[in-house]
C-alpha cells in the first residue's frame, strides 16, 4: 500500500498551480468540505462545532453530497464515495480505492508524510494506535511529539485516520486542536459499533458456526 500510496501521491503539477474545484457533504458529522483537482483531492474539512448526529445503536447513517456535484473531479468523486461507504456502510470502504492525494504534505520526503502513510496503510477500521507506537511503526520510536504534530497537519481527515490515534494511557487525546474532541469520540464510536457488527456476520456465517 506504501508504493500504491505514493504513487498516486506524485503528479507532475505542482499543487499551488492547480486548479481547485470543491464538494459539500452532509453527513452525520455536519458538513464536509472537499477540496481537489484533477490530480488529487488537497484536503477535507470537518466542522469543529458541529453536533454528530444522535445515536439510536445502528452504525449507518446519509452521507450525500449537497453542493458541487457539477464540477466534481474523479478523485473528488472517489473520496466523496469513500466518504459515503464510510457513514453508510462501513464494511465496503475496505473494497474502494482511497482517492490520490495532491496536497503539498504528500509530496515532501518528511517524518510527517512518513506517519500519515503508516497510519493509513497499517491501522485499520475499528482500531486504535497509541502516538508511541506510531511512532515506533513509522521508523522512530523517539518521535512522539512529532506524531501529535503530524496529525495536526493531517490534510485529509476520516481517510488518513488520524481520529484512530489515541494517547498511551488510553484517553481519546485531541482532536482538531481539542476543539473537535466530542467529533473523535463519535468516529471511534461508529467504528467499534460497525465492527463488532461486522465480526458478529463474520463469525454467524462461518462454516464452523453452521
Amino acid at each position: 500500500m506504501a508504493s500504491r500510496l505514493h504513487q498516486k501521491s506524485v503528479h507532475k503539477r505542482n499543487p499551488s498551480q492547480c486548479k481547485l474545484a470543491g464538494v459539500t457533504l452532509l453527513s452525520p458529522l455536519g458538513e464536509i468540505q472537499v477540496t481537489g483537482c484533477e490530480n488529487g483531492v488537497h484536503c477535507i474539512q470537518l466542522q469543529e462545532d458541529a453536533t454528530p448526529a444522535e445515536r439510536t445503536g445502528v452504525a449507518s447513517f446519509a452521507c450525500v453530497v449537497c453542493k458541487g456535484q457539477e464540477d466534481m473531479t474523479a478523485p473528488l468523486k472517489e473520496c466523496t464515495d469513500w466518504l459515503h461507504a464510510y457513514f453508510c456502510d462501513p464494511g465496503t470502504t475496505e473494497k474502494l480505492p482511497f482517492p490520490a492525494f495532491h496536497h503539498p504534505i504528500f509530496h515532501e520526503a518528511t517524518f510527517t508524510r512518513q506517519v500519515l502513510q503508516t497510519l493509513l496503510r497499517d491501522v485499520k477500521f475499528g482500531e486504535t494506535v497509541s502516538y508511541k507506537h506510531l511512532a515506533e511503526m513509522a521508523g522512530n520510536s523517539k518521535a512522539v511529539r512529532a506524531v501529535g504534530g503530524a496529525m495536526r497537519k493531517n490534510p485529509v481527515p476520516l481517510i488518513v485516520p488520524c481520529h484512530r490515534v489515541i494517547s498511551n494511557n488510553g484517553n481519546i487525546g485531541n482532536y482538531m486542536g481539542g476543539k473537535g474532541n466530542h467529533l473523535k469520540q463519535w468516529l471511534l464510536t461508529h467504528e467499534k459499533l460497525s465492527h463488532g457488527k461486522k465480526t458478529k456476520a463474520s463469525l454467524c456465517s462461518s462454516p464452523s458456526q453452521l
